[in-house]
């Protein structure tokens, strides 16, 4: 990657320590260089250019910014985390007709911590544009994984399902570091895979070139179990029968790929738009540091103060004491220049003084820059701007209408419903897969709930809708609180069913005429005379 530093920056000279010790402390820790060295070479370039530049961006250090001349904000992995809390907000359930598969599936989420794989799954798609769902079969049963996309290198076929995949593992044992290239493919439509495996070091890649493992070493082999089971390395193996493709599933974070066009299936990062404005913020930030450290001790001298040079000149300079005395006397000698104040006679007789540049002297600048900066970055990515920051007000002054928020929160769940749609075809899949390798229904899917929660105006549109009869109960139900789970919707339903019928049975008329048809009739009869008025019972009354 082209150095796009700022060579003579300030900030260079100024932190060059700091930035040292930062780049010594995250060398071990942000370095992909191994897993870059891994990748085949026909998809090395796409790779370098900008999935590493983004997942260095989401990573929150760049190697050619920060190691030197920025200090780092992080923004870039700030909002691929909120992006992801927002994609996961509201909560999922998964959704079958038939009970026993529904059941069934759910156990399986919970024993696999579905949840927590489907955040990783979210993160990694916004930080590098694609994500791989991976279902694992070991000893009958089948994993769940996640992995980004700078460990996972796939083609797809013309169905747009992966047709093959490397996937890339690394286990560590003490000193020794061993690399591991899983390979799944489709031949004759049936799965199959490899596993090869070779030692390396945390800095260094494998060469691949006859230097592969043949058998597990000792002190690695729980790991390799846990991942692998009882497969041998280096060894092509039919998948099981009951899974019917690779069990790799890939997720795109948008619906087009304007950075890499040349691979169909992948796409691009949410900060692919946005890397400018990440520059932006932690150059602003870096400078804004550069202006506090120049100001804190310096000041601004008008042209009319005198200057004299001091070169051990003898004469008394302050406080009786000589150019030499102050030097033995361990205060710092003015070996520079010497600035002497004269009188300025200008309207209201004062002299002229220096203007101490404080640390806040550009404060307002600073701020103005990031703020804008943010806002720009959050229409850029996909946020609305208070989702980003909360103390920004977009083009809003004062305190923001119901209207305002509503209007501002779409900006948001308009994008995460997008991310959702294009994630659940890939979780579908997979949760279909699953269904079927344990003998149940493939119908199964994921539902999600509202990325945002109601406004106090959005639950009295419900209750109106729901009053006039236009929303269903259960519908009404799931809408305001969409946390709830759907037995808890339809156990909710029923218990306000029971009360309204309850309400409605408040007078009955067997209480005061009895059971009898004719009394029944009767009751009827009276209620209808009194509907007519007194007088016609009175005519009646008169002629019996």
């Amino acid at each position: 990657m082209a150095n796009t530093a700022l060579i003579n920056a300030p900030s260079r000279k100024i932190f060059a320590p700091l930035f040292k010790a930062r780049w010594q402390n995250c060398q071990n820790i942000v370095n992909d260089s191994v897993y870059i060295d891994l990748i085949p070479a026909g998809y090395k370039t796409y790779y370098q250019a900008f999935i590493r530049q983004w997942q260095q961006w989401a990573q929150g250090f760049v190697l050619q910014l920060h190691s030197s001349d920025f200090f780092s904000t992080g923004m870039g992995y700030t909002v691929c985390d909120i992006m992801t809390k927002k994609c996961m907000s509201g909560g999922f359930r998964i959704h079958s007709n038939d009970p026993v598969t529904k059941e069934m599936m759910e156990q399986w989420g919970e024993d696999n911590d579905l949840v927590n794989t489907l955040n990783k799954m979210f993160f990694f798609s916004n930080s590098g544009g694609n994500s791989i769902l991976v279902n694992t079969p070991v000893g009958g049963d089948l994993y769940p994984s996640v992995y980004p996309i700078n460990r996972a290198v796939f083609q797809i076929g013309r169905t747009k399902k992966i047709s093959q995949i490397l996937l890339l593992n690394r286990f560590i044992a003490g000193e020794t570091v061993y690399y591991v290239r899983e390979i799944r493919v489709m031949h004759k439509g049936k799965p199959y895979w490899k596993v090869e495996l070779a030692n390396g070091t945390l800095v260094t890649a494998p060469t691949w070139n006859g230097g592969e493992l043949k058998a597990v070493p000792l002190e690695i082999l729980s790991q390799w179990q846990y991942c692998y089971g009882d497969l041998k390395p280096g060894i092509w193996y039919k998948m099981p029968e009951k899974m019917k493709n690779l069990g790799c599933y890939n997720v795109r974070n948008k619906s087009v790929a304007v950075a890499l066009q040349d691979l169909p299936g992948y796409s691009d990062s949410t900060l692919h738009t946005a890397l400018d404005i990440l520059y932006s913020i932690d150059y602003n930030y870096t400078q804004s540091q550069v202006d506090q450290y120049l100001g804190r001790g310096r000041t601004l001298i008008p042209k009319q103060f005198g200057i004299t040079r001091l070169i051990n000149q003898p004469g008394t300079l302050a406080d009786g004491m000589s150019f030499k005395e102050a030097v033995n006397f361990n205060k710092a000698p003015l070996d520079d220049t010497f600035y002497t104040e004269i009188p300025d006679n200008n309207i209201n007789g004062d002299k002229v003084q220096p203007t101490f540049i404080q640390p806040d002297l550009r404060g307002d600048v600073h701020k103005y820059i990031r703020d804008a900066d943010l806002e720009l970055l959050a229409a850029k990515v996909g946020l609305s701007s208070s989702d980003l920051a909360n103390h920004l007000n977009g083009h809003t002054s004062g305190t923001k209408t119901d209207d305002e928020i509503v209007q501002e929160g779409n900006t948001t769940e308009n994008s995460v419903n997008n991310k959702r749609a294009l994630a659940n075809t890939a979780i579908n899949e997979m949760l279909a897969d699953v269904a079927y390798f344990y003998g149940y229904s493939e119908d199964v899917d994921i539902q999600w709930g509202r990325a945002a929660a109601n406004s106090a105006r959005e639950n009295q549109e419900l209750m109106q809708d729901y009053q006039a009869g236009t929303l269903p109960l259960r519908e009404y139900l799931r809408r305001r609180w969409t946390d709830l789970r759907e037995e808890d919707v339809e156990k909710l339903a029923l218990e306000i069913e029971e009360e309204q019928k309850k309400n409605q049975i408040m007078f009955d008329e067997r209480d005061y005429f009895g059971e009898n048809n004719d009394n029944s009739e009767q009751a009827a009869e009276y209620a209808g005379d009194s509907a007519g008025g007194s007088g016609n019972r009175n005519k009646e009354n008169s002629q019996g």
